[in-house]
């Protein structure tokens, strides 16, 4: 094999022992019903193989113009009742026009840039029509064309007939799939709760298995993308099961589900803030398709215009209104009057900046895990510009709302570099010799970051100290940001012992580890960045904790849980829809220190303790180890 293992075919031939395919051969009701029920050659797409190796293997794909009714010669019409042309004619056509333009309006969602091609899916088309020329419409219309001729042919005295109603409930569930790309977002529910019913009644009914004679299975043809226009060798593929396939689309309409609760909320906080719990869940695969990332995406921002309906100063808004209560006038109006300096009032480029990072970091959460991880990377830089405008700012005008700005702004940058050193645990980044290095760097982030929360719940009014939404959710953070420094100061202090390499070794990983922090740009700034590494710093740790004779690994991961245990308790008002989700990881957290309470009771205690006892598993815990269960 050459490259990828899923599109490589080597040299292969094609099997000539196969029957030639007939599109026009005469299919049993049933037949149809298990061609249209097998057809998961769409869902097989959405996990990311190629139209050719899924959509395009079904033959009928392209057999529709040997199937048009209109162009059928009347030798085909069968006088046998049981298996009447109009079943490949009507009944099949409508339901592979269905497919092919669900395919396209999904295509043409991708295409948009949100998920990239050949990364997170697979855009080649191998120069096959999917149905573009055809407006919606029409393809509705040719799906109701097809429902009304099986409903008016089950009506007659010929019992076999019958079998032809299963038909009627694929065609409606076909039609319905990409009907909420047609109606919008806000009308997703009931056509949603409308596909479930039809996969019920199509789950619960399968047809039965076609006969060793029955020409259907010939429908399908992995080989058959060979012959296709292809800029990569294709491997043939087996399609999922039935069951499977199910599953997917189940989960497909789930999330759509998801999206459409969530158009509904103006405040981008709680995009944020709920999302980046919810990502790091273990999140089923079919919850996680390329086009649902795209059409989050698509929803928060496409056009210039915000969830489908505010412009670009409500992300400003939103995020002035999160941490200070403060609308976006009033900031103007303030900053407006105190402003001493001799240039321009810098707004426009504050509210330009401020909306790129917003969206970009809420869009960031529907990202693959790597690719998020490098945006993170390349905004810490923004963060830091737009820092030290403010700085500026502050220091022209004096004004307390711009000093509470630059705060919560910092507190957003701190947020990103913890975000990056954690998913370097979730994506197994990190060596052996590294993972010290990490804990400890979080140890440092976290610490600035609890304290700039402090700053910012100090300038909130009294009342809102107590009663408003941005100080319940600062409590509940800073519960959260102890105990996750808590339990990794815990394991800095354990894994201190694995470093196995010499200090320069270990200062060379560094440099490239953290090479975002090093940029030669930053020197252009008289601010200077806040909360990068220090290898000198860690070094010196790293003497200190040794000889820590008070210090307790396994108090730490006590206290983490108990912090945890109350946050579960008030777990803040922002995550608004993802609460549940939020709660499920700070619970599956609080497990964690659960068990690492068993590290060692003092660093004593630590020089005879087997390291090799912790295992990091990214299945288990995106970002802390469990303890290996004894034998």
């Amino acid at each position: 094999q050459i490259g990828e293992p899923r599109f490589d075919s080597g040299l292969a031939l094609l099997d000539d022992s196969r029957p030639p395919f007939d599109p026009l051969v005469p299919l049993l009701p049933e037949g149809v019903c298990w061609i249209i029920n097998r057809n998961a050659t769409q869902m097989a797409w959405h996990t990311g193989y190629t139209l050719s190796q899924t959509v395009f293997s079904f033959l009928y794909v392209h057999a529709l113009p040997d199937i048009d009714p209109d162009t059928i010669s009347p030798h085909h019409h069968d006088p046998d009742r049981t298996r009447p042309v109009e079943l490949v004619s009507v009944v099949l056509r409508a339901s592979v026009l269905g497919l092919l333009k669900c395919c396209d309006l999904a295509w043409r969602e991708l295409v948009k840039g949100n998920v990239y091609d050949c990364e997170d899916w697979q855009s080649d088309k191998c120069d096959v029509p999917m149905s573009e020329a055809y407006p919606v419409s029409r393809i509705l219309g040719i799906l109701d064309e097809a429902c009304v001729w099986v409903r008016n042919s089950s009506r007659g005295k010929d019992k076999a007939t019958i079998h032809t109603l299963p038909v009627t409930r694929l065609i409606d569930a076909r039609r319905t799939l990409f009907s909420p790309t047609v109606k919008g977002l806000f009308s997703l529910r009931p056509l949603i709760e409308t596909a479930r019913v039809m996969l019920q009644h199509v789950r619960a009914s399968p047809p039965p298995p076609p006969r060793s004679c029955s020409p259907a299975p010939r429908a399908f043809d992995p080989q058959f993308p060979r012959v296709l226009v292809s800029a990569i060798p294709l491997q043939p593929i087996q399609l999922p099961e039935q069951s499977k396939v199910w599953d997917t689309l189940a989960g497909l309409l789930d999330s759509l589900e998801q999206l459409s609760v969530l158009i509904e909320i103006p405040d981008l906080s709680t995009w944020d803030v709920g999302r980046g719990h919810a990502s790091y869940l273990a999140a089923s695969p079919n919850q996680s398709l390329a086009y649902v990332r795209s059409a989050f995406q698509s929803a928060i921002y496409e056009n210039g215009i915000i969830l489908n309906k505010y412009l670009q100063k409500h992300a400003v808004d939103c995020f002035l209104m999160e941490a200070l209560q403060i609308p976006y006038d009033s900031f103007i109006s303030s900053f407006q009057t105190r402003w001493v300096g001799p240039d321009s009032l810098p707004l426009r480029h504050i509210e330009r900046t401020i909306t790129e990072l917003l969206i970009g970091r809420i869009k960031s959460h529907w990202y693959n895990p790597p690719r998020r991880r490098r945006y993170c990377m390349k905004s810490l830089f923004d963060w830091h510009e737009l820092y030290a405008t403010l700085t500026g700012c502050s220091e022209a005008s004096g004004s307390y709302v711009v000093t509470s700005l630059r705060s919560v702004v910092l507190m957003r940058r701190l947020e990103t570099i913890s975000d990056i050193v954690l998913s370097g645990f979730q994506l197994s980044l990190y060596s052996v010799n590294e993972r010290p290095l990490a804990y400890w760097y979080l140890v440092r982030v976290l610490e600035q970051h609890l304290t700039c929360l402090d700053e910012i719940i100090e300038v909130l009014p009294s009342k809102q100290r107590i009663y408003s939404m941005p100080c319940s959710e600062f409590q509940f953070r800073a519960r959260y940001l102890t105990a996750l420094q808590a339990l990794s100061l815990a394991l800095f202090a354990v894994t201190v012992k694995t470093m196995g390499s010499s200090w320069e070794r270990l200062r060379l990983n560094f440099l490239r580890r953290y090479k975002w922090a090093f940029m030669h740009e930053y020197e252009d700034f008289d601010v200077p960045p806040v909360g990068h590494p220090n290898f000198l710093a860690f070094t010196t740790s790293c003497s200190v904790i040794l000889q820590d004779k008070e210090f307790s690994p396994g108090e730490q991961a006590e206290l983490a849980e108990r912090l945890l245990r109350g946050s579960t308790t008030a777990p803040g008002r922002m995550a608004g829809p993802w609460t549940p989700d939020r709660m499920e990881f700070v619970s599956k957290m609080a497990e964690v220190c659960r068990d690492l309470r068993r590290l060692p009771k003092s660093m004593d205690e630590l020089r005879t303790w087997d390291v090799e006892q912790l295992v990091w598993d990214p299945d288990v815990h995106p970002w802390f180890p469990v303890m290996r269960n004894r034998s």
